[in-house]
């Protein structure tokens, strides 16, 4: 049975308690997650009142920390917006500079890959708690989208999809001829989904903004991203676009 996020936050004081500011993350993201099912605000303003207590001692720490202060952001505008809602009141937003375009989150620089690498998203999450981070925003009418990657290289390439920023464990794993194609299904509430290729000319990343894509995709509609976009790991954030708008 998977722990309370109410346990998920003893965890992380524990975790900061004695200086493991990793552990301290995957602990309060764990929690972020639990709050935003239950719908409880107060519990994701512990989350983020904790998390600025961990030490950002090195790189891949810091975007951890940033990744999952976004997300229990976006999670606290979704919960405010639905309050005020029922209330019939009208919704003050509690982060307004989320709205920023350069705002967004990041992918943490990946360990050694360990076997073939593959595709599948700050994200998210980024993240995305990443990390891909992967985070959940949305308001729940769907349950997943399909993401269409595209090899529009000459060579095949290994493709894995990331469950966490070091993609130490993945969702799937498939190899993509040239010039051809290959789908999944992703949660449209990820921020961030990560992808991680090998077959090019060094190992490379795809971070793909689901959730921001998600949102401006038809009903019904099949977001698309072209291979030749990843960028050297940790990877620059791309936004998918609708299948039609990229055809190989």
């Amino acid at each position: 049975m998977a722990a309370s996020p109410d346990r998920e936050l003893g965890d992380a004081r524990a975790a900061l308690d004695r200086g493991d500011g990793r552990a301290a993350l995957v602990s309060l993201d764990r929690a972020r997650r639990g709050y935003h099912r239950q719908r409880d605000a107060e519990g994701l303003e512990h989350v983020l009142d904790m998390a600025v207590l961990v030490d950002d001692a090195d790189e891949r720490t810091r975007i951890a920390r940033q990744n999952l202060v976004y997300a229990a952001k976006q999670n606290l505008r979704q919960e405010t917006r639905r309050a005020a809602r029922e209330r019939h009141a009208p919704w003050t937003d509690p982060f307004p500079a989320l709205q920023a375009a350069d705002e967004h989150t990041r992918v943490a620089p990946t360990r050694a890959t360990k076997a073939a690498i593959a595709v599948g998203v700050v994200a998210a999450l980024a993240v995305i708690t990443g990390f891909v981070v992967a985070a959940a925003v949305g308001d729940g009418s769907a349950k997943t989208v399909t993401v269409r990657l595209e090899n529009d290289s000459r060579r095949a390439v290994d493709v894995r999809g990331c469950d966490d920023p070091d993609c130490a464990t993945t969702f799937t794993q498939r190899e993509v001829p040239p010039g051809a194609r290959t789908e999944v299904d992703v949660d449209p509430d990820t921020l961030v989904q990560l992808f991680e290729l090998d077959g090019t000319d060094a190992r490379e990343c795809l971070p793909l903004r689901i959730h921001d894509a998600y949102r401006r995709l038809p009903s019904g509609g099949v977001l698309s991203a072209r291979l030749s976009q990843a960028t050297p790991c940790p990877g620059t954030t791309v936004l998918p676009r609708p299948a039609e708008a990229t055809p190989i």
